[in-house]
């Protein structure tokens, strides 16, 4: 059942500015990020409580607030509507915990960024040249041999140069599906959310609030097959220290991320 801020922070609708501002305190205590790195859910509930606080500690704000429920409460027996659910202990996960949540409940994905496949293209395009002169044509590399200068002295230089080739893009192939698996990017309702990386994990999270620069950077194959890396930055507030910014490589569709975004930043920049 959804909650009131007054229930989010724990305290009575008819709160003084000091009791909400102890509850708020307390609660940014037990939920700081740097109790829990590198999870994005708590950064996400950390910034609830900051909107929360920021709502009730505004006078103007708080009797906006108070006269939205006062309107709501008659129509339902149900709990007046806002905003989130209720602050527990059960909502922290483990800080050791392997697989990290990046949203809360009460978030829903607007959009979701996907790895190209250009990268398996290119490493299985390697690869599959190597394999074929290597193994499945023997004839055409004997001629290809033929017409260099003392070719038949270079035979073994050049099977350990298709073989190298052909685990260069092994490592190409292998390269992609990690990044494929540990990269997240997403707009959700409340927060944007990038992520990348299995032992050098990078991840950042911020409001639209700490949103501050977007950059696409595209080769002309990129530009041809439609995909790029995104360069995003966020403020002092964001997940990180100031200004942090994280680079996430061969995005399909960029562009339609940062029209997404655009959208994102315009609606909630309320």
């Amino acid at each position: 059942m959804k909650k009131t801020l007054y229930e989010f922070l724990g305290v009575e609708s008819n709160a003084t500015p000091e009791e909400i501002k102890a509850a708020a305190q307390q609660l940014a205590r037990k939920f700081h990020p740097s109790k829990y790195p590198g999870n994005p859910r708590v950064v996400a509930r950390f910034n609830q409580i900051k909107r929360v606080y920021n709502t009730l500690a505004n006078p103007q704000k708080r009797a906006d607030y108070d006269a939205t429920l006062e309107k709501t409460i008659p129509q339902s027996n149900t709990a007046p509507p806002p905003i989130f659910s209720p602050t527990t202990a059960a909502d922290l996960p483990p800080k050791n915990q392997s697989e990290p949540h990046y949203f809360t409940q009460s978030e829903k994905i607007i959009y979701r960024a996907y790895i190209h496949w250009f990268g398996y293209v290119k490493a299985l395009f390697l690869s599959g040249i190597a394999a074929y002169l290597l193994w499945f044509s023997d004839p055409l590399l004997e001629k290809f041999i033929g017409t260099m200068p003392f070719g038949h002295n270079q035979r073994l230089y050049l099977q350990w140069t298709l073989l190298g080739l052909f685990w260069l893009g092994i490592f190409f192939l292998l390269q992609t599906l990690l990044i494929q698996l540990t990269t997240t990017l997403m707009i959700t309702s409340q927060q944007i959310i990038a992520s990348m990386g299995l032992i050098f994990k990078q991840t950042i999270s911020m409001t639209p609030e700490q949103f501050e620069h977007l950059e696409i950077q595209q080769s002309r194959l990129g530009k041809i097959f439609g995909f790029g890396t995104l360069k995003l930055r966020g403020t002092k507030g964001s997940r990180g220290v100031g200004g942090i910014a994280i680079k996430i490589y061969n995005i399909a569709a960029p562009h339609q991320f940062e029209k997404q975004l655009g959208r994102f930043i315009k609606t909630n920049a309320q």
